[in-house]
């Protein structure tokens, strides 16, 4: 996967808002793993702001189900420093790795969470702690041999719709961020849809996509952790 973007997150009082940035922090990279043969992995934090901040690192175990992230609290992940100051224009270096390395056949996923602190006012019971935002970055444990693939398929739901699937039936997640309908390889038959998913081992991700009864689409061009890949469709 494509991981050395950098990814900017702007926020302002304790929405999550993407036009107007009181604290903006570049982080890189946005896709983390660790495997047997890279034990620690590291990931980057500057603020591009004109003021201090302190964050806090937390991470859960992520799973799917039926297209939907399921999310459990975890203590697998050791990460230093847990808590820290970052002040204005540094960056701060963020170590991670398994406290019990294992790697199994199937890929383990998890969300590594940097959350944006303020101490509020204190109150009656003490000092209250607000969170201003929360960047998720996904966590992979890549298993020992890496195994991509998957199956696109396509059912009509009615005349002027029709329901595409793509399901995952390797052992490592995939990302899709665009595709393109065909009913030949060199024939394409509507535009290049950008989308942004993540499909975990054994699960699909759906789409409907509004085409009129006499179009029936044979292929797909897409776009899946950063290669260009072109699938017959499949009945669903």
């Amino acid at each position: 996967m494509r991981n050395w973007y950098h990814f900017y997150c702007f926020i302002i009082g304790l929405l999550f808002t993407p036009h107007i940035c009181a604290t903006i922090f570049e982080v890189t990279p946005v896709q983390l793993s660790l495997s047997s043969k890279q034990m620690i992995g590291v990931v980057k934090v500057t603020n591009r702001s004109e003021k201090d901040s302190f964050l806090q690192l937390s991470s859960v175990f992520w799973q799917q189900n039926d297209g939907k992230d399921i999310y459990k609290t975890s203590h697998d992940i050791l990460m230093t420093p847990p808590l820290f100051r970052l002040p204005a224009h540094k960056t701060q270096v963020i170590r991670f790795a398994l406290k019990r390395p294992r790697f199994s056949m199937l890929q383990q996923t998890y969300r590594i969470h940097i959350k944006e602190i303020d101490l509020g006012r204190p109150n009656r019971l003490g000092q209250q702690l607000y969170f201003l935002m929360d960047i998720s970055l996904p966590l992979f444990v890549q298993p020992q041999h890496i195994i991509e693939q998957f199956i696109w398929s396509a059912q009509r739901l009615d005349p002027k719709h029709i329901k595409l699937k793509l399901y995952n039936d390797g052992n490592v997640t995939l990302f899709i961020n665009q595709w393109q309908l065909l009913n030949n390889p060199k024939n394409f038959m509507i535009a290049k849809q950008s989308t942004f998913a993540y499909i975990l081992p054994g699960q699909s991700h759906s789409w409907v996509v509004a085409m009129k009864a006499n179009i029936k689409p044979t292929d797909i061009e897409s776009i899946i952790n950063g290669q260009t890949k072109k699938s017959i469709l499949q009945p669903l």
